[in-house]
């Protein structure tokens, strides 16, 4: 089904879809991988945790992969240039969930937040918002 050449099905696999190349077993795993991920909430949890835990054993992963492959660190700043210079100048800036710009001072009251749309650049589990003061009436 990936490659698209003929071969002869395994009679113990019902419905056999990919040949034995490891280019079609990739293809086969990344299919599955991805339905699990749709279709599956429990699933899509143990995946985060099962990250999470290892994020939090290994802290210092990406510092040392980046004092280690410098030329990945250089060619990721180069495409993240491009991506910038490709982005409209009143666009959503690029910045993680937790990235503060400047100090604020928030003052207490009520306030209303509405959801902006599409366009930024950000976390999965970002959410841009606009925060505006109602005044009482």
């Amino acid at each position: 089904m990936s490659c698209g050449k003929l071969f002869v099905p395994c009679p113990k696999v019902k419905e056999q879809a990919y040949c034995s190349a490891d280019s079609c077993q990739n293809e086969r795993k990344r299919r599955w991988h991805n339905k699990k991920l749709a279709d599956d909430p429990d699933y899509r949890q143990n995946r985060r945790d099962s990250q999470k835990r290892w994020r939090e054993t290994h802290r210092d992963y990406w510092r040392r992969y980046r004092q280690t492959h410098p030329l990945s660190v250089e060619k990721n700043r180069q495409r993240q240039r491009e991506r910038n210079h490709q982005r409209t100048a009143g666009s959503q800036p690029i910045a993680k969930t937790d990235a503060s710009r400047t100090e604020t001072h928030i003052i207490p009251g009520r306030y209303q937040i509405i959801p902006l749309g599409a366009g930024a650049i950000a976390k999965t589990d970002a959410i841009n918002v606009e925060i505006r003061f109602v005044p009482r009436c």
